[in-house]
This record gives C-alpha cells, structure tokens and sequence, in this order.
C-alpha cells in the first residue's frame, strides 16, 4: 500500500511544472546536448494568462546600440499543457510568437542559434553581445537565447544550466539553494552574461569589491592570473576616480581567440572577444585600457541613467539622448584616471586626445552628439564618433568646471555628485537632465551643453587647453614623407565621401562628393582598406584620378596629394603663468 502511494506521489509530482514547485519561472539551458550548435532551452512559466500570450525575443540590447532581431535564430519553438500536448503557437513577426492558449501552458521548448556560426549575416550581432557553442567553451548573453511572456519583462527569472562537470562557469548572478540563477527580471539577465568551459580564473578586492577574472584562451598563452596582474593599477585607478567602487562584486569574462571584435559592458560585469596573443606590456595595457573604459560602467548607466535606460524596450527600442555621457564621458573618464594615477604621462594624455580630435575629422560635423544618441541605432556610419568626440566633451567639460569653481570642482566631482543623487534604482529625466547639470553648477555650463553637445560648434580646444598652460595649434606643420589629398573621409548612406577639405588641399575635391573611384578601381567599404593604401603610397606632387558623385552627377577629378598635415597637436608652454600652472595641477592630480 505504501508503494502505491509513494508511485501515485512521484507520477503527481512528474505532472506538475517546475515553475509550480518553485513559485517561478524557471528557464533551463541543456549543455550536456550542444548537437547542431543550439542552446536547447526548457522554460517553466510561473502561471500564465491570456494576457502573456506573446513570447518575446529581443530586438536588441542596452549599450548595443544595433538591431539584433534574435527571433531570427529561434527555431523549434513549441508549447505544451500538464499532460504533454502540443498547443498550437504561431510566429506572429520576426521577434514573437503568439500562444493559442497560454493558461493552459506549462512547458515551452526552443532551440537557440550559435549566433557566431550562424548563417544570417545582415544586422549579425557584435561577437561579445551575442552567443557561442564549442567543445570547450559557451558564450551565453541574455538576449541571444532567453526570452520573456507580455506582460512579464518585470518578473523574476530563474536559470538552471545543465554543463559538462569539468568546466568552469562565470556570471555575475547569485545561484540559489536549488541550483538556479536568479536575475530580478528580464533586463537583469540581459546585464549577465555567462562564460562556461576551460577556463582560468583568479580573484582579488579592490575599493571594496570583490573582482573575479575568468579567462578562455584558445592557444592558452593568457591566463586570469596574469591578465589581473596587468591590470591591477588600472583597477585601483578607478576605484580612487569614484571614491570607492559603487559595487560589492564585478566580473570580467574574457574570451581570447582568432579575432579582435572588442567588449561590452554591464552593470556587474563585462565581457571581451580578442585576439589571441602573448600577454605582452604593450598587450595588457591595451586589455587594461579597453576593461577601465567597461569597469567604469559601474558609474554611468549603472548609477547615472535615464528612464529609457532603466526602462528598456526590447521591443521597439527608444534611444537616449544622453549617449554623450553613457559613452563619450565613459570613454573620458577611462582615459584620464590613468593619467591622473601616473600610469601614463602627460605627452602620452595629450597624444590620445590628439588621435580623438584625428577621429571626430572623419564624421560629420553638422550632427549634435544628442542627435547621434538619438539616432545611433540608424546611424551606425557615424555611431563611433561618440568615443571621440564623446570623450572630447568629457576632456573639455572637466576643464571648464574646474576653471569656473576656482580649481575646486571638475567633471569627476559632479559625476561622483550625480551617482548619490540618482544611483541604481532612481532614473534622471530624459528631458530635463541639461537643465538639472546647469543647476548643479554653474549657467555657463548650460551655454557649453547648448554650443557643443545639442549644437554643433567647433570645440575650443585652444582655449580650454590655454587655461591649462597647453599650446594647442590645429595645424602644426606637415610631414612631407607622406602624402594627402588634404581632406578627411566619412561614412555616408553606405559610401565614401568627402568630410571636409583644408584650405591648402590641391585635390580639386569638395565636401560632400562621394568618392566612386581611385585611379580606376572602385571604392567601397569593402575595398577602402586597399584601394586608399595605394593612394597613401604615392608621393608628395603625384596625382590621382578619382570619380566622384557631386550634385548627383559623376565628375572626374584629378587630384595632387601634398603633404600630410600634423593636425591638434598640443605642447605644454614654456612661460605659462602661474594661474596656468594651477589649474593644470589641480586638473592632473585630480583624484
């Protein structure tokens, strides 16, 4: 009699969802079984109702500032009730499927692309914001192979991943008593990623948090313990810009293989795609720079954010006009807490500064940074312009504020000010946000967001830098070993044209042409690397021939390259006043 019971339990037990004996909806990912590269996903959903109808996959991602479309790499997407039937779902648009019968839902199963190998090559995913499955290593981000119901992008989720004994698995997610991760909502598993398979890791504390490294390196040449050593300077540098870090616990999940693709940031880790190589000086302090611009993420958007920021739409994204400080002060702020620390030296600050002011050349100078975070999604021919003129912002907002506050105060006060004030849980307004900035310190800072961050006008670099005792000249001379046709390239509607032209330039070219031709060979973005490489190759006082696209007509131009320009050069004055020397002081220490 006991037998039967205990049998009669076990078959109940079998008949109820996971999500039942738990409370929540369970999401499971089966490793063990990475047949055809899919993650094979189970979910267990908490109790459904007509109004959770639609499962969701994401149209993108925070910080990704592209369109992912992930329903593209879903397949076998099915529903079933408590006895094992099949209820009918449709794929209702590219993103979505629509449940005949939700209430009645008590499994869903999909399978889930490796968005690396996958074939879908428009709108592909950047490699860290997307999915991978080998023998040894997975790369799991939220968005690529989990989803969420109407209604509950809000609700807790629990993952369970089912992987080889062996490996190793890094997140930045708490796992419970039962085996299962916990992220507070959809958004929160988006923001954590996993790393899983043969891999280093190593640990340390730095400013009251605890920093875990775990590190997959195909030929094994990189290991955690020697990528933390490289990089502990930068870590402390840092943690002293901020005051403490505003976390008790981050992770950095690198991956070194056959590609560079770069790093994405999240509020409680980040993740890296790179090359493989030897852990060389020149090589960690390149992996030291990338990882300070993502570790500094803990501060903006983490602590520092908009209502679009806090409330994504993975739906229909809407973006932020406020990129400017995501990314551009991000971007700054990596850059001068290791000048500020004595990691690099003031030639080598000025010398960055200089490559960022080279860059912004290239893209269009009749676009606002807020129109660019508007539109970045769409604009991706100009999206990286905010690390350069971005961080340019950062550089010369820092200098403003300190030379209005009598040396007191600069941008790393008030980003430090607004982390209080706002901090994880409190969005800023989208819309008011400028006007809140110039009444935290001073109107003349609501003229610099008017002229330079809503506007479009020349950066004042020469006299911001004049403040500081630094000579900036905007041409300081030519290097005639190698030649130019006087003008800067932008990205334009998926061509090649003409940004603008120095008033010495003997090219014949104008701005806006959009260049078709080089010496008879067509110019792509396919085949500018090499077709401009040749040109670069000729001397000062040789010419070109170039068709070009001006006012809809093709036009032959027959261009002579001279010298290349030595463009925003700076150097520290020999006879700066003892003001000057105060404020570059203040500015150089400032930490």
């Amino acid at each position: 009699m006991k037998r039967t019971v205990l049998v009669f339990v076990s078959i109940l037990l079998l008949a109820m969802s996971v999500s039942s004996l738990f409370g929540q909806q369970m999401f499971e990912v089966n490793l063990n079984d990475r047949s055809d590269d899919t993650f094979k996903v189970t979910v267990h959903p908490a109790k459904l109702s007509a109004a959770n109808n639609i499962f969701h996959f994401a149209s993108t991602a925070p910080g990704t500032y592209q369109i992912m479309d992930i329903g593209r790499y879903i397949k076998n997407f099915k529903a079933f009730d408590a006895s094992g039937k099949e209820i009918a779902v449709q794929n209702s648009s590219t993103n979505q499927w629509t449940i005949s019968d939700p209430a009645t839902v008590k499994k869903i199963t999909y399978e889930a692309a490796d968005i690396w190998e996958s074939d879908i090559h428009e709108n592909k995913p950047y490699p860290m914001c997307s999915s991978t499955i080998s023998d040894n290593f997975v790369m799991i981000n939220g968005q690529c192979v989990f989803g969420y119901f109407e209604g509950m992008q809000a609700e807790p989720m629990h993952i369970k991943i089912d992987y080889p004994a062996e490996w190793k698995i890094g997140t930045a997610l708490s796992k419970n008593s039962k085996g299962y991760y916990e992220a507070e909502d959809f958004d929160h598993t988006v923001d954590s990623p996993f790393y899983l398979g043969d891999m280093t890791v190593a640990s340390t504390e730095v400013g009251g948090a605890t920093i875990d490294l775990y590190t997959h390196s195909i030929n094994g040449k990189i290991t955690s313990k020697d990528l933390l050593a490289s990089m502990q300077d930068v870590l402390n540098a840092a943690a002293d810009f901020t005051n403490g870090l505003p976390v008790d616990r981050y992770t950095f999940l690198f991956y070194f293989g056959a590609f560079n693709a770069g790093a994405w940031e999240h509020s409680y880790s980040s993740e890296y795609v790179m090359r493989k190589d030897s852990l060389t000086e020149q090589y960690g302090a390149q992996m030291s720079s990338i990882a300070a611009h993502e570790f500094f993420h803990v501060v903006t958007p983490l602590n520092i954010h908009s209502e679009l920021i806090e409330q994504f739409n993975f739906v229909k994204p809407v973006m932020s006009q406020h990129l400017w400080l995501y990314e551009g002060v991000t971007e700054w702020a990596a850059h001068m807490m290791q000048y500020r620390k004595g990691l690099v030296s003031l030639e080598n600050h000025l010398a960055t500064v200089q490559g960022k002011l080279n860059v912004n050349d290239a893209f269009r100078q009749d676009l606002s940074l807020t129109e660019l975070g508007v539109k970045s999604v769409e604009m991706q021919d100009q999206y990286g312009n905010i690390y350069s003129k971005g961080a340019l912002i950062g550089e010369l907002l820092d200098i403003r504020l300190l030379e209005l506050s009598g040396d007191k105060k600069g941008l790393r006060e008030l980003i430090n000010e607004l982390a209080k004030k706002y901090g994880k849980k409190q969005a800023f307004s989208e819309k008011d946000f400028f006007a809140e900035l110039t009444k935290m310190t001073y109107p003349e800072v609501g003229d610099f967001i008017a002229k330079y961050i809503q506007g479009t006008e020349q950066l004042p670099v020469k006299e911001y830098f004049g403040w500081l005792g630094i000579t900036y000249h905007e041409i300081a001379g030519y290097d005639s070993s190698r030649s130019a046709l006087g003008i800067s390239l932008t990205v334009q509607d998926g061509s090649i044209a003409v940004a603008s032209v120095t008033p010495d330039s003997k090219s014949g070219l104008m701005k806006g042409d959009i260049i078709t031709q080089v010496d008879g060979e067509a110019l792509t973005l396919q085949t500018a690397q090499p077709v401009l490489w040749k040109l670069r190759g000729k001397k000062v006082g040789e010419k070109a021939k170039l068709i070009v696209k001006r006012d809809g007509k093709d036009t032959e131009v027959t261009a002579e390259l001279g010298a290349t320009p030595i463009r925003h050069k700076s150097e520290v004055m020999a006879n700066a006043t003892p003001e000057q020397l105060k404020l570059r002081e203040v500015w150089s220490k400032n930490m």
